[in-house]
């Protein structure tokens, strides 16, 4: 009897996150620790000479977040009842693996915490009571876990690093490319283009050259959140993102923009972050 009660009690602990999706394991990159170059120089330059940012190792997604994935995450965590489903959306409803995109920054890191518990992660935004986030408080208070182990948004550093290719690149001295890989645009990145069709929608994520890293649309295709924050006046926070996109093109990869936690366009979308261990 003793034993059928702890099979009970087995099945109904595992049963608390069930799943009817089999969301796959990410597909990351690992960037290395150390003293980096970042900033607007570009061209054939000893950077390694002229470091000014030291980062943690960490890993980073590949690709941009799909709306497959987004979907297939969104579901599980309201099936779970971590999340209301009205709490976190995305419109895009055609192609299952183009890039996520109408993303607020909150939707980002709320998608950050439900992603990271599916895969047994601690989470990394947390409210003031330390509690993982799966909505926005109403006081729009965020603290973080810097210890966790979970998915995050990049620092503007970190997004920067990995998208010029990291310790790989600098071995190849391709670190000083204007694009994610390239001084080509088109060769690594969906922007605008000069015809009269105007894209209505991104692209399917990883049909670009990938950098050094192979990290795919780190230029164009969906402008990517950081994690880093600019504060405008004290009261308004703003937040970076960085890439251009197949909308807005950008000049170099030093080109990032802000805007409020709000803020969703249909070229706005993300990608995640973890740390190697914890720091």
């Amino acid at each position: 009897m003793r034993h059928f009660l702890f099979l009970c009690i087995l099945l109904i602990n595992f049963s608390v996150f069930s799943s009817t999706d089999n969301i796959p394991k990410l597909k990351e990159s690992l960037v290395q620790a150390g003293d980096y170059y970042v900033g607007d120089v570009f061209g054939q330059q000893p950077y390694e000479k002229h470091t000014n940012v030291t980062i943690k190792s960490f890993y980073i997604m590949q690709t941009e977040v799909t709306r497959s994935l987004f979907d297939q995450v969104k579901n599980w965590a309201i099936q779970n009842n971590l999340v209301q489903g009205n709490i976190i959306r995305n419109t895009n409803k055609e192609e299952s693996n183009i890039a996520a995109a109408n993303i607020s920054w909150w939707d980002a890191i709320i998608f950050s915490n439900m992603i990271s518990r599916y895969f047994n992660l601690s989470p990394y935004y947390l409210d003031k009571s330390n509690n993982p986030i799966f909505e926005r408080p109403e006081d729009g208070i965020v603290t973080v876990d810097d210890s966790a182990s979970g998915y995050r948004l990049p620092s503007i550093f970190e997004w920067q690093i990995a998208a010029r290719g990291g310790q790989e690149a600098l071995k190849n001295q391709t670190y000083g490319t204007l694009f994610a890989g390239s001084d080509q645009q088109d060769t690594v990145g969906w922007f605008p283009t000069d015809d009269l069709s105007q894209q209505e929608i991104p692209y399917v994520v990883g049909q670009k050259q990938p950098n050094e890293l192979n990290l795919f649309d780190m230029s164009g295709n969906v402008a990517e959140w950081t994690g880093e924050v600019f504060n405008l006046d004290g009261n308004n926070v703003l937040y970076y993102y960085c890439g251009g996109s197949f909308i807005i093109s950008d000049n170099s990869l030093a080109n990032c923009d802000i805007h409020s936690r709000h803020h969703k366009r249909p070229d706005l979308g993300f990608r995640l972050v973890r740390y190697a261990s914890q720091p």
